[in-house]
């Protein structure tokens, strides 16, 4: 009774929730678990209970794998709108079950914030688990990798399937003192890999013994080919690897399966990659994965073209507290030909604590900014001047950097003061503010 109480509570809360305009992705969970805390406990789960976590690339990854599992025939649950902590989690289970708990789809699949895992995961277990990667992310809340590390660790047990980006040091590192099954994948060297980098700021030193480890090459941030000299510690061979990765025309290599990239940016084909590994692990047609894959395919966030007066703006959506994020964005602006204006800011530095602290800033590799091609760069957001110190030390020709005190006169400052493609590399929040302006901006033509 009381299990069935919870679950109805539980979806009232997210039904009214909706009913006032807001997601109603969170507050059926929370409601749920007051009435019965044990409730997950008492869940029938389904042969499939998969979870996707790391700093980066897990909503991409989670999008893309249940995607390829509906196209497989199998029915799916998963956290679309991303809310991936323990309440969040709870309201998609309760949606998702019959009243007396027994889960009514053939999959769970779920992005996991990976510092609240091992809340959720006292009261069941998963089949299988994507480690996408580990790096410096929201240093207020994760601290620093090892920590994170550590964090993810206590939420999985043996009897769970690992699925490990072996490209990352740290993840890699899973492999160690698991007793399960392990499923490794990675890519080889491509034409924009680096031999060395400028700044390896987390993963320099062998997790395992802590000597500097050793790099055949990289393809971004600490992710690429390493080996330790001083122990047996290394990338080694992979289950699935990526090879032939062509950027330009959005193809690659997997096992020798031909698959279609779903953008120009190189994280696409890693999550592109963790979701074949995932779906194919799980025994499904091949045939109907590469379907998935290259015919009936699924846009990328990524991409989000528009137009201001027959001038490209493309809004690259970066994520605030992490470098290689905004090194992605970074790499495809600088690949893309032509003149280019770019457009940095934010509002807010996270949307889950009000530290605001930006050291972060400094962890991007912003030089690339003095691309030639690159003619204005427009600042924007409530931390504009600490932008334009970072521009400053980065060597940027203060000629080229236009700061906006009222974001309101941002579409005039672009058309009047600014020319080329317009690329905006922003977080969510201020994309959804650059989206408004610009739709009144064509309202008004």
């Amino acid at each position: 009774m009381k299990l069935f109480i919870a679950i109805i509570l539980g979806r009232l809360a997210n039904f009214m929730s909706k009913l006032l305009k807001h997601e109603g992705s969170v507050i059926g969970g929370y409601y749920a678990l007051l009435v019965d805390k044990n409730l997950l406990k008492k869940i029938k789960f389904p042969k499939y209970v998969i979870g996707i976590t790391g700093s980066s690339g897990k909503s991409s990854t989670t999008e893309l794998t249940a995607h390829i599992l509906k196209k497989c025939g199998l029915s799916v649950a998963y956290n679309k709108s991303g809310s991936n902590t323990l309440n969040g989690i709870t309201s998609l289970i309760i949606e998702n079950s019959k009243l007396d708990g027994t889960f009514n789809k053939d999959v769970l699949l779920m992005e996991l914030d990976e510092k609240h895992m091992k809340e959720l995961f006292k009261y069941f277990d998963l089949t299988h688990l994507v480690i996408t990667n580990i790096t410096r992310d929201q240093p207020p809340r994760n601290a620093h990798p090892e920590f994170i590390f550590e964090e993810i660790k206590k939420a999985f047990k043996n009897n769970c399937t690992l699925i490990l980006n072996a490209d990352d040091p740290f993840v890699k590192k899973y492999s160690i003192d698991h007793k399960g099954k392990i499923i490794t994948y990675g890519m080889s060297k491509t034409n924009y890999s680096e031999k060395s980098i400028l700044n390896n700021i987390d993963g320099a030193y062998c997790p395992k013994c802590k000597n500097k480890l050793n790099y055949s090459f990289y393809h971004y941030g600490h992710i690429g080919n390493y080996s330790c000299s001083k122990c047996d510690f290394k990338r080694g061979k992979l289950d699935y690897e990526a090879k032939k990765v062509n950027i330009k025309d959005r193809i690659m290599f997997i096992n020798n399966d031909k698959i279609t990239l779903p953008s120009s940016f190189l994280y696409s084909a890693y999550f592109t990659l963790a979701a074949y590994t995932i779906t194919s692990e799980l025994g499904l047609s091949k045939e109907k994965i590469l379907y998935a894959l290259n015919i009936d395919t699924i846009k990328t966030k990524r991409l989000n073209i528009y137009t201001l007066e027959k001038r490209k703006w493309q809004m690259l959506a970066s994520k605030n507290e992490n470098n290689l994020s905004y090194k992605q964005s970074l790499d495809f602006i600088n690949k893309e030909p032509g003149i280019k204006t770019v457009v940095l800011g934010f509002e807010n530095s996270s949307r889950r604590y009000t530290e605001n602290d930006i050291s972060w800033i400094w962890d991007i590799d912003f030089e690339q900014l003095k691309n030639k091609n690159i003619d204005k760069i427009v600042i924007i957001g409530r931390f504009k001047h600490d932008l334009l110190v970072r521009m400053t030390y980065a060597g940027i020709n203060k000629n080229k950097i236009i700061l906006v005190e009222d974001l309101n006169n941002i579409i005039d400052i672009l058309k009047t003061k600014t020319k080329g493609s317009i690329y905006s590399m922003v977080c969510f929040d201020m994309e959804i503010i650059l989206k408004g302006l610009l739709k009144d901006e064509t309202d008004k033509n």
